[in-house]
């Protein structure tokens, strides 16, 4: 009988908690060991007020959770959503049935924050990779996957919602192959030459003179409204970029990120390398506005330069 242990530190993992509950199959949610988070406390509260078993995985040490897991007896375990690599003990313990699910075509997009960069790559499907987990992060054989659409307006959370809703269709065909014996691992297949880094402040500041208009696009939404918000300055203020259009223009002989139109109608209209931009939605201290009123409160008009050497 299938006696999982789902590792995970977000409420995002919901669906996969319900399945595995649901079906009878769920011994115990190991959380992990952090700093409580909104995310975190609200996770802990809903398995509490739902009767479920809680361990917490300690950082220093297995041995108190390898000793809980026998009780409970455990002989699978899954992770999702959780933030500590784990160490060779606890692999051993599962003897090949510890999985990890990733929210990439692996081998693709390795790494803490694969749909970021998927987003802000302008991908159109990103897929549900479940492999086995090895010392090696990212880079166990793969036994099944599920592919997901991206569309060209979804946002971070977009996509996180149809990651979420699509764990449980994972969970269930694997864990009916695994019942039928009939799993077969394969080798990540390809270059894995995009991945998936911790985003770095530098890499949020919009480039007006090497980004394209898509490029400022995708990467607008990918951090939209999250911690990777895409930034510009205007008189050494930072102001947030949410969202922005592509605007058909054959302009030229003006530097990019020149300000070339504030309307009411057409808002606030942008030069970039290869054509121009609306800034439709931006966020700053005093709230969030369109770009007419943007420009509008704080002073911005045609002629300006978005560009600033220091940030």
């Amino acid at each position: 009988m299938q006696r999982y242990a789902l590792f995970t530190g977000s409420c995002q993992s919901l669906p996969a908690i319900q399945y595995l509950q649901q079906s009878g199959k769920l011994a115990c949610v190991v959380l992990i060991d952090a700093q409580p988070t909104a995310d975190l406390i609200q996770l802990h509260n809903w398995l509490q007020q739902s009767g479920i078993q809680t361990l917490t995985y300690n950082h220093k040490s297995d041995e108190d959770l390898l000793a809980q897991l026998d009780l409970l007896a455990v002989n699978r375990g899954l992770i999702y959503m959780f933030r500590h690599k784990v160490r060779p003990t606890l692999i051993k313990y599962f003897a090949g049935h510890l999985v990890n699910i990733h929210p990439s075509p692996l081998p693709e997009y390795k790494g803490p924050f694969p749909l970021y960069w998927q987003l802000r790559n302008g991908e159109d499907t990103t897929a549900l990779t479940l492999h086995q987990v090895t010392e090696l992060i990212d880079s166990g054989n793969v036994a099944t996957d599920v592919e997901i659409e991206i569309h060209p307006f979804d946002t971070m959370s977009c996509v996180q919602y149809k990651v979420s809703q699509a764990l449980a269709k994972l969970i269930a065909k694997y864990s009916q192959l695994d019942e039928e014996q009939a799993v077969v691992w394969r080798k990540q297949e390809g270059s894995g030459s995009k991945i998936a880094p911790q985003i770095e402040q530098q890499q949020l500041i919009v480039n007006w003179h090497k980004q394209t208009g898509k490029q400022i696009v995708d990467m607008a939404r990918a951090g939209n409204v999250d911690a990777g918000c895409a930034l510009f300055q205007f008189r050494q203020e930072p102001f947030q970029l949410l969202q922005a259009s592509i605007v058909g223009s054959a302009l030229t002989g003006v530097q990019a990120g020149m300000i070339v139109e504030v309307d009411r109608l057409n808002g606030l209209v942008v030069k970039t390398i290869d054509g121009v931009l609306r800034l439709d939605v931006i966020g700053t201290q005093q709230g969030v506005f369109d770009g007419y009123r943007f420009a509008v409160l704080f002073g911005l008009d045609a002629g300006l330069s978005l560009v600033q050497r220091d940030f």
